[in-house]
C-alpha cells in the first residue's frame, strides 16, 4: 500500500510541469501555424496595433492572409482580415464567398466593427493577453476557433504569431 502510495505522489508530482504552450495548446487547441506580426509603435503611420501575416496552407483557411486589430480615427477598434486568393471554409457561405471574391486575383480587405458576441462570426481582442480569438459558428456544425497569440514586442516591433485551432468549443 505504501509503494502505490508514493508512486501516485510522484505521478501527480510530474504533470505539474507544464509550460505556457501546454497551456495554450489546452485552451486554445492545437498549434495551427505561425504568421510575422508587427507590432505599431506609430498611431499617426499606422492606425493597426498589430499586423501579422503569412501564406498560409490549412483547412479552415488558405492563401496570403492578413490579420490586423485596428483603430479607427474615433479611436474604435476593428478586425481586419486582408489578403490575395484566401479560400475560407468557416461553414458560412456568405462569409466563405465574401472573402474569396474579395480577395481573388488582388490585394483586398474586409473590416469588421460589430462586437455583438454570440453572432454566426465573432472576433476578440485581449491586450492583456495579445489573443485575438476570431468565432465561425456554422449551422449544424462544431464552432470553428481560430486564436492568434502575438508575441510581446522586445526591442523590434517584428514578433512571432502563434495560431491555434479548435473546433466545438463554445456548442
Amino acid at each position: 500500500m505504501y509503494k502505490i502510495l508514493v508512486l501516485l505522489i510522484l505521478l501527480c508530482s510530474c504533470s505539474n510541469n507544464l509550460t505556457e504552450e501546454d497551456i495554450r495548446q489546452e485552451e486554445y487547441g492545437e498549434l495551427y501555424a505561425t504568421m510575422g506580426c508587427w507590432w505599431s509603435s506609430q498611431e499617426l503611420i499606422s492606425p493597426a496595433l498589430f499586423w501579422c501575416t503569412e501564406n498560409l496552407e490549412t483547412e479552415l483557411i488558405s492563401g496570403y492572409v492578413s490579420l490586423a486589430i485596428e483603430e479607427d480615427l474615433q479611436g474604435e477598434q476593428f478586425f481586419s482580415i486582408c489578403g490575395r486568393d484566401i479560400i475560407l471554409n468557416s461553414g458560412h457561405d456568405l462569409h466563405d464567398n465574401l472573402i474569396a471574391s474579395i480577395t481573388e486575383s488582388a490585394y483586398n480587405c474586409y473590416d469588421s466593427y460589430e462586437r455583438n458576441l454570440g453572432n454566426e462570426f465573432d472576433w476578440i481582442w485581449d491586450e492583456p493577453t495579445n489573443t485575438l480569438q476570431l468565432i465561425w459558428r456554422p449551422d449544424r456544425q462544431p464552432d470553428k476557433v481560430l486564436t492568434l497569440f502575438v508575441e510581446e514586442q522586445q526591442e523590434s516591433p517584428w514578433v512571432t504569431g502563434r495560431v491555434y485551432y479548435k473546433t466545438g468549443y463554445f456548442n
